[in-house]
């Protein structure tokens, strides 16, 4: 077989090369096979990378098996939990360009054949797919599984028996308002995560798995298994037999991440209530991959798919239910009639093929397309005079009575602001809190608006106030709220010229936010827009980071137009309808 690797590792011009690598210990044998790329974001810190450690072991051992020679090497796995609510969530988003300009660094550089992408949590998922997508080789990627859930029966406000990380800072304000007591909110803090691995409910980190499996970029069923289970492991060995196939069949990532391929992906995120995330981040994949996408057809593929599983925050199940009841296949065998189902996936069989026997025994969990959980989807995209290049917001997160809101607007310029005037009472029912300078630029970093919104619903305003933001909020984000408001206050966007009693109507039904009889222009003209000092990395990131309409991507390539997907929008299992 014919390899990249082979390229600089066979003759005797490359002796060099062949001698620096049995320094590390392979045998001219090793040399002589496919070399195959682990790339590993095992760390102490981020609870759901601990895995990789033994995880990385059996993806080894998995690739020898196939035939082909494992070379490790580590990326950065930054902990979105850890920097939630403090300067260091400015950080965040940037570790995703970081980590692809990494994989793909290290790939060209010593010319290697394939990739395993080791990674979990929110950013470190699309921006190991991002690097995949540059380099376009054989990839397979392994998530490291959901955490087990900690069990709370009385006084859960999901309504369930199971419980994840984010009730900590829901548990908070509940605190603060003297709705649960101290030694109720330590038992919470000590029992809400069990184990490690992703937080247990639909957060940016299972919702970036389970639409990594919908793309065909995963083996199937794999998303959900939690991290603790032995069936992670043999899972690794699979799928590192499988890269060394995929290197010998010459399938690529390009090959199966394809444009119709995220259209799926788009439509599991709408259907499971996946992160408002996904949208940044598929959108980036999809740049990297040079396939044209933008917000608002991302917005078109989401309409009329409703929301069919109930996860926290969007029900009272957790991944552990989701597992239970199939996961991604038994959801997409649901969504068939709606998906590509021609679409080649890292098995070499078709999402099509993989369906054909799957079956739903857990109703309750997965529900059918005729029983919805809510009628509309996990996501929409919003547009109007306070966001004319888009909005996007997460319906079935939102309480019925608020997917209409009319309020006054409470301005805050950043999120420090605003918490400190959440906890101090200053937001009451009925209000619009904005929180600008918060985008990728103005930010920098585009920081998750977690905390404010988290707050606000354990201080029982979740329905009663509306939050908006050109930064972003978690997976986990639930009650009324919008955020990816673009162009972002930075950028000139009407949002930076709000003030303190503007009306604004969110309408989440219609799909628009509106400021509500105000005179943008006139406000441009004598309002000027907040500045920071920025140093260290975030003065690149902000100097070069794009719209987050756009993934919030640095470019990485001259901009050019090419062509798009031939099949409408109105297609269903990759047969065109005329």
């Amino acid at each position: 077989m014919n390899t990249r690797s082979s390229d600089i590792l066979k003759g005797p011009q490359w002796a060099n090369v062949r001698a620096l690598y049995k320094a590390d210990g392979y045998s001219r044998e090793e040399l002589e096979k496919p070399m195959i790329a682990v790339v590993n974001s095992y760390s102490t810190v981020c609870p759901g990378h601990v895995i990789f450690k033994n995880l990385s072991e059996r993806v080894r051992e998995g690739i020898q098996a196939g035939g082909g020679t494992p070379v490790e090497f580590g990326v950065i796995g930054a902990c979105d939990g850890i920097a939630m609510g403090h300067k260091g969530m400015r950080y965040i988003l940037p570790t995703r360009q970081m980590i692809a300009d990494s994989i793909e660094a290290m790939a060209e550089a010593h010319r290697l054949d394939g990739l395993i992408l080791l990674g979990s949590c929110d950013k470190i998922i699309p921006g190991m797919l991002m690097g995949a997508m540059r380099v376009n080789l054989p990839a397979i990627l392994i998530n490291g599984g959901p955490s087990l859930p900690g069990r709370m029966k009385e006084g859960n406000p999901y309504g369930g028996e199971y419980i994840d990380h984010s009730i900590i800072q829901e548990s908070e304000g509940a605190l603060k308002k003297g709705l649960i007591s101290e030694e109720g909110f330590k038992w919470i803090e000590e029992h809400a995560m069990p184990s490690i691995g992703s937080c247990a409910m639909l957060g940016t980190a299972n919702t970036m798995g389970c639409l990594a499996e919908a793309m065909g970029i995963m083996l199937p069923g794999t998303a959900a298994i939690p991290a603790v289970y032995s069936e992670r492991l043999s899972v690794g060995y699979q799928s590192g037999k499988q890269i060394v196939e995929m290197v010998r069949r010459n399938i690529k990532i390009r090959d199966i991440i394809t444009k119709q391929a995220i259209y799926n992906g788009i439509r599991v995120n709408a259907a499971i209530g996946g992160s408002t995330n996904a949208v940044l981040h598929l959108l980036a994949v999809a740049y990297e991959g040079e396939i044209e996408m933008s917000v608002f057809e991302f917005g078109k593929i989401c309409e009329g798919i409703p929301h069919l599983v109930p996860l926290i925050p969007a029900g009272s199940n957790t991944l552990l239910d989701f597992y239970e009841a199939g996961g991604i296949p038994v959801l997409m065998k649901e969504l068939q009639e709606v998906l590509w189902t021609q679409e080649k996936t890292c098995t070499g069989k078709t999402v099509g093929e993989l369906l054909e026997n799957v079956t739903n025994h857990r109703k309750e969990v997965i529900h059918p397309m005729e029983n919805p959980v809510h009628k509309m989807g996990g996501i929409k995209i919003l547009k109007g005079n306070l966001a004319p290049e888009g909005a996007v917001t997460k319906p079935s997160a939102i309480p019925e009575k608020a997917l209409v809101f009319r309020g006054k607007g409470k301005i805050y310029e950043g999120e420090e602001e605003a918490l400190n005037g959440i906890r101090c009472g200053e937001v009451k029912a009925g209000d619009v809190v904005v929180i600008r300078n918060e985008g990728p630029k103005g930010g920098p970093g585009m920081p998750e608006m977690y905390k404010a919104m988290k707050l606000l619903v354990g201080m029982d305003l979740g329905d009663k106030v509306c939050l908006i933001t050109d930064g972003r909020f978690s997976g986990s984000n639930n009650g009324c709220f919008v955020g990816h408001i673009c162009p972002e206050a930075a950028d000139g966007g009407p949002i930076a010229y709000l003030e303190d009693g503007d009306e604004i109507l969110v309408d989440v039904r219609q799909g628009t936010i509106e400021a509500v009889c105000v005179d943008f222009v006139q406000r441009r003209k004598t309002k000027a827009r907040v500045h920071k000092n920025i140093t260290g990395c975030l003065y690149q990131y902000a100097q070069n980071v794009g719209s987050a309409s756009n993934g919030g991507v640095i470019p990485t390539r001259e901009r050019q137009s090419r062509p798009g997907c031939p099949v409408p929008v109105g297609t269903r299992t990759g047969k065109r309808e005329d």
